[in-house]
């Protein structure tokens, strides 16, 4: 097949999304599909030797974030018509999905979708207006029941999805695991220190603050004080997380890297790494509790959310209630009792789920069915 692919969230910009779709379309590629890929211009080019990518005009809103111009829309059908696709498939609610579900009604092409990301809380912590947000949103729910199947990474986001108006069931396609990694029991040893980790944006709907609560919670009461809770990410919100750190008497626990891109010396974070913390509320599958867990780090998640469906409670991971104090009493319990520690650190292995080959193999199947029809 041909595959157009849109999306508004790829290299050089960096998250889970932009690294979700990379992975697929590089494994389409293994399948023998051809690609091309439109994508905003970032204003700092990034060359792919493996398929064509095509940018669009854009301007910035913020370090990982553009808005593509419509007026580009001409070059872009002109490039896509040369490319003569079998079916379009985009992952994103604005700028190219506008372009995506455009052109695949022009071409008369079946057009796909997934949605990574819950863009109500986005939009609104971007734009703090809820009549723009909804606005935004009903323009995004009108996208989607003109596009021909809806796919998504979790449950709770096809929850949200039937909210925004969403006519169809979305199907549930999770993300895939890095398939040269074999996920283990990671032996750890508490020294003087133990170290928790947090990887992403550093911005306020991360929940990174929640955290911040419950390990201050556990060191004002002196249950314990010699860890560090290591941030790993760039984001609007540092300068709002180190006044709380220094309001909540953290300064001596928190270490910020920034943005860590060398793939082995994240790893080796993650690896020495006791607890990943992740009390997001707005990840729908976070790609970082499945690269906690290739280097053997259980994470601590929140129940009912999309980043703890992957998890089963003291099994092969951890989830707390949506409470601070909550959470900080889950950390507490599994830092002392190392049986349960061991237990989960021994069972890791059954959180992993397909590699992104398998899943490229399952969006391959979906496209088949789709131009049979």
């Amino acid at each position: 097949m041909k595959i157009a692919v849109f999306t508004d969230s790829f290299f050089p910009a960096y998250g889970g999304t932009e690294k979700a779709v990379y992975y697929l379309t590089k494994n389409l590629l293994k399948l023998g599909h051809q690609i091309i890929l439109f994508a905003p211009d970032y204003h700092r080019e990034q060359s792919f030797d493996e398929f064509e990518v095509v940018r669009v005009r854009s301007i910035k809103l913020t370090q990982n974030d553009m808005a593509v111009l419509g007026g580009d829309f001409k070059k872009v059908f002109k490039r896509l018509k040369d490319f003569e696709p079998d079916i379009i498939y985009y992952c994103t609610a604005s700028g190219m999905a506008t372009m995506a579900v455009k052109a695949a009604r022009k071409l008369q092409k079946p057009v796909v979708a997934t949605v990574h990301t819950k863009f109500k809380e986005a939009f609104y912590d971007g734009c703090k207006s809820r009549l723009i947000t909804a606005v935004m949103i009903n323009s995004f729910a009108k996208k989607l029941n003109k596009t021909d199947r809806v796919v998504t990474v979790s449950n709770d986001m096809a929850h949200q999805l039937e909210s925004y108006g969403c006519i169809d069931q979305p199907q549930v396609i999770k993300n895939g695991f890095d398939s040269n990694k074999t996920i283990g029991k990671n032996n750890k040893k508490i020294g003087e220190e133990i170290n928790f980790m947090f990887c992403g944006r550093l911005i306020k709907v991360k929940n990174i603050q929640f955290s911040l609560k419950s390990l201050a919670i556990l060191k004002k009461e002196k249950k314990f004080d010699n860890f560090k809770f290591i941030l790993v990410g760039e984001g609007n919100y540092r300068k709002k997380l180190e006044k709380l750190i220094k309001k909540e008497g953290l300064a001596d626990n928190v270490i910020f890297t920034g943005l860590v891109k060398n793939s082995d010396e994240l790893d080796k974070l993650y690896r020495n790494s006791y607890l990943f913390l992740f009390p997001s509320t707005f990840d729908t599958d976070g790609l970082v509790v499945c690269e906690a867990a290739e280097e053997g780090t259980p994470s601590l998640t929140i129940e009912g959310f999309g980043a703890s469906e992957r998890i089963t409670n003291n099994e092969n991971g951890f989830i707390s209630k949506h409470d601070e104090r909550a959470f900080a009493e889950r950390i507490y319990q599994i830092v002392n009792d190392k049986t349960l520690y061991n237990h989960v650190c021994e069972n890791i292995s059954s959180l992993k789920g397909k590699t992104w080959f398998e899943i490229a193999k399952d969006y391959s199947n979906l496209f088949t069915q789709l131009l049979q029809k």
